[in-house]
């Protein structure tokens, strides 16, 4: 799939993430709405109402994390309805979410001059006009003005400006916040709480009033999902995203059910009462007044809920412009919309557009901005549940595709979300409900469904089949991280550290020191069987061909033979090797050499007839009392380790008898069944693992090791099926030749480990093992070095280092592979053995416990 690299600079830090994320949520709200809350649902109802709310919102927020770190790409919702939905699904979520976004922008642009106004009355000067009973006046108009133009340019001049103006105002926010808790705690009293920790008769009604609360709490925490929208531009591992995003979520439920506590301790409900029928209604105002004995921590208290507007406006001003960006440069609204400014890399004329909306919008007053924010809030409802949505689409669709953040139960999770958004949505629709829109507010949702539409009909006559069409953005990200399942609490405490431990991964670069010996001739390419006189003819004028009884049957051996008699090479063919009683075998050719003056061989198979040959040449040297006779060999199978050895099956070596030439002829090989493609592809795939992540491992393996596995995880599933692409077949055996060149000068050949592994057990070698005993093993390492198993990951298609044992098993299983190998006799704890004995350092405990989760990912 093409990919293209991000035009977006990575500057946001694991704490800018989250102020961007938990100052959106908490606004403004607490200010005003406190109030409304605790005489809705009482105290203890109204946190409940918001802990109620919180889970809604939670289940959408674990969607949204695994997302967002799957597919971490400008524009978030806009990628993960594309992927899952294709583009008209797109195109309504996108189009949906930059509605809630723009009107959120627009309405704080109303809201900021209004509390202005309540903090110092006399603040307003030069009426206007009135619009829908809501007095404009010219110092009203201009204060809004000025903000919007102020915050448009700080977004404008660089995203992580932006964060900072977020991180100031989020501190304030929360500092307020912890005052107004403090100082009631110190203050308050129980006697306060008598009469309204619940509203209601009878406990119907106080369900019902805590109910009333949690449908209308999930719209205050809309706000988690900017952080997608933003994803190229966060420089913290894939993983910390989701964990962050989850967070910001939950520090947003404690906070107001905090906030409504306080006010409930400090003031009894008469008061609350009377303090909201008072200018303005600010209940949490007057809490603050009451706990300090003091009026003017009333007005510091607004102030903070000032910032809290601007927060919201800066988050919204971020998540809009961003998801304009993704629709325009998928072609969905004028392609214009996806510039970014030259020098600080922001989309600036999406930027721009929603800043001329937020100085428009004031002056049209409070009330059509209310109506205008309803709309919005509908849309980004609509959004959250067609995510969810996607969310369960995409582990059907796509479930190999890398999670670095990966939700457990996902089934519960994505039924829940789906459930829990289409509740807020149906909400909206029903008569009586509290949250139904009114006729205004659907002539609006009408109004940007039709200019969606009609965006939709010009794009598409003017770009053609450039319009929605979506290309990926390439993944970079070094900073990877030791992944894993966690459960609430660690990721919780995971998350934390992530924001309080933001410096960026740095790791130790070595110097380099390496030697590199490869003495091997390999000629390579199809039809190069018929060149085998020519190549060989340097090394003798004899040859003895040896083959076993499988091969001696095919045209191979014959094509080999011909070639070598029109070079003037006399042939004498020793068919023979078997994989039993090799020394017996050697005898016996040793005779044939004998008797035809045989003075170099050719060796034509696998393994085994390599081995048998190197066995033959060793024992004509200890028998005639001269030299070893020249190897050269043409392997009929592409993971051929034996050709690149120069050891013999006692564990002896003698450089003499590595292969002259290696003869590597891809149309050799094709009589291979799919099961020995699969095994051997699968076999070469593991002699590149271990030798990319061996000790004596060099830059020069490295890259060869990367290549294969690159060709290996892309091609091998093709050409174990019934038709084979040619150009494909070709580059499975290039990488399965590369496998067994790269093993050999690293030391790190599977085939032998593989033996020694099972030496204390009662069934054999099988090479089919591989499949259950190497992603145990990479899964017990990949934690130690996550840079060099990140790299690895993403060579196969994922991202981080926990990523590659689920690739792994991905392959195996689409290789037929994944065979409960408890069928083969081997068990748990054999597992356990093998993998101890295969790595040889780890200890067996450890080893027991990720081959017990493996088999689970095998079941599944």
């Amino acid at each position: 799939m093409a990919t293209k690299k991000s035009d977006f600079d990575k500057v946001l830090s694991a704490w800018d993430v989250l102020v961007i994320a938990f100052g959106a949520m908490i606004g403004w709200g607490w200010v005003v709405s406190t109030g409304d809350w605790i005489m809705e649902g009482g105290v203890l109802g109204a946190m409940l109402g918001f802990v109620i709310g919180g889970i809604m919102v939670f289940f959408v927020g674990l969607t949204y994390a695994e997302l967002t770190s799957a597919m971490p790409q400008c524009g978030g919702e806009h990628v993960f309805s594309y992927k899952a939905m294709g583009p008209i699904g797109s195109f309504i979520c996108t189009w949906m979410i930059v509605l809630g976004y723009v009107s959120v922008v627009c309405f704080e642009a109303c809201a900021l001059p209004t509390i202005v106004a309540y903090i110092y009355p006399d603040f307003l000067t030069g009426y206007m006009y009135t619009v829908a009973g809501f007095d404009i006046y010219a110092s009203w108009l201009a204060v809004a003005i000025l903000v919007s133009v102020f915050i448009t340019a700080i977004n404008i001049v660089g995203t992580k400006t932006a964060a900072i103006l977020q991180t100031i105002l989020t501190v304030i926010i929360g500092g307020v916040g912890i005052l107004l808790i403090a100082a009631s705690a110190l203050t308050g009293t129980t006697a306060n709480l008598e009469g309204q920790l619940f509203m209601g008769a009878t406990t119907t009604d106080m369900v019902k009033g805590t109910l009333a609360v949690a449908v209308m709490t999930p719209f205050y925490f809309i706000g988690f999902d900017v952080i997608p929208q933003a994803a190229e531009e966060i420089s913290v591992s894939l993983q910390k995203i989701g964990r962050i995003l989850i967070l910001s979520i939950v520090l947003a439920v404690l906070f107001y059910a905090l906030i409504i506590f306080g006010v409930g301790y400090v003031m009894n409900n008469s008061e609350i009462a009377v303090a909201m029928k008072g200018v303005g209604g600010l209940v949490t105002a007057d809490a603050m007044a009451v706990a300090f004995g003091s009026s003017i921590m009333a007005k510091v208290l607004i102030i903070g809920g000032l910032c809290g507007i601007i927060t919201s406006w800066n988050s919204f001003l971020i998540g809009g412009s961003r998801a304009m960006y993704s629709m325009a440069e998928s072609y969905m609204i004028p392609h214009v919309f996806a510039k970014l400014h030259d020098k600080y890399k922001t989309p600036i004329n999406a930027l721009l557009l929603i800043g001329l909306l937020s100085i428009i919008a004031p002056f049209f007053g409070k009330k059509m901005l209310v109506w205008v924010v309803d709309a919005g809030n509908f849309g980004c409802c609509v959004a959250y549940c067609m995510v969810a949505i996607s969310f369960v689409i995409l582990r059907k669709k796509a479930p190999e595709m890398a999670r670095p953040y990966k939700v457990s139960h996902y089934k519960l999770v994505g039924v829940m979300a789906i459930l829990m958004s289409g509740f807020m949505v149906v909400m909206y629709m029903i008569p009586g409900s509290g949250a139904t829109l009114v006729p205004q507010e659907w002539g609006m949702v009408l109004g940007w469904s039709v200019l969606g539409v009609l965006f939709g009909f010009y794009c598409k006559a003017k770009y053609g089949s450039k319009f929605a069409t979506h290309i990926d953005v390439a993944v970079d990200n070094e900073a990877v991280e030791e992944a894993g399942d966690l459960a609430f609490g660690q990721a919780m405490a995971a998350a934390l550290h992530d924001v309080e431990s933001d410096a960026p991964v740095t790791y130790v670069s070595q110097p380099l020191s390496f030697s590199f010996s490869m003495p091997v001739s390999v000629v390579f390419g199809a039809g190069k069987r018929h060149m085998a006189g020519e190549l060989f003819r340097a090394y003798g004028t004899k040859a003895l061909v040896v083959t076993d009884a499988a091969t001696n049957g095919r045209d191979i051996v014959n094509e080999v033979e011909k070639s070598l008699k029109e070079a003037g090479i006399s042939v004498s063919r020793f068919a023979h090797i078997t994989g039993k009683s090799l020394d017996i075998t050697a005898d016996s050719a040793v005779d044939e050499i004998k008797k035809n003056g045989s003075d170099f061989i050719v060796a034509i198979g696998g393994n085994t007839v390599m081995e048998g040959a190197k066995l033959i040449a060793s024992a004509a040297a200890r028998t005639l009392g001269r030299g070893m006779m020249p190897l050269n060999f043409v392997p009929t199978t592409y993971h051929a380790g034996a050709c690149f050895d120069a050891s013999l099956p006692d564990g002896s070596r003698d450089n003499a008898l590595l292969a002259k030439v290696v003869l590597v002829d891809p149309d050799c090989m094709t009589g291979m069944s799919q099961k020995d493609r699969a095994v051997s592809g699968f076999a070469a795939l593991c002699e590149c693992i271990r030798a990319y992540t061996a000790p004596d491992a060099q830059p020069l393996t490295d890259a060869m090791a990367l290549y294969a596995i690159d060709i290996l995880n892309d091609k091998l599933v093709g050409v174990c099926g019934e038709n084979t692409d040619k150009g494909a077949w070709e580059k499975v055996v290039l990488a399965g030749v590369i496998g067994s060149m790269v093993s050999a000068e690293t030391g790190c050949q599977v085939a032998k480990d593989l033996k020694q592994a099972v030496a204390k057990t009662s069934f054999a070698a099988d090479e089919v093992l591989l499949a259950a005993i190497v992603p145990v093993v990479v899964d017990a390492k990949a934690g130690k070095d996550p840079f060099l198993y990140g790299k690895l990951a993403r060579t196969m298609g994922g991202f981080t280092s926990d990523d590659c044992a689920a690739r792994l098993c991905y392959l195996a299983k689409a290789l037929h592979l994944d065979l409960r190998i408890a069928d083969m006799g081997v068990h748990e704890d054999d597992i356990a053995n093998l993998a101890e004995a295969y790595m040889g350092e780890e200890a067996a405990e450890a080893v027991r416990e990720k081959a017990a989760a493996m088999e689970a990912a095998f079941d599944s």
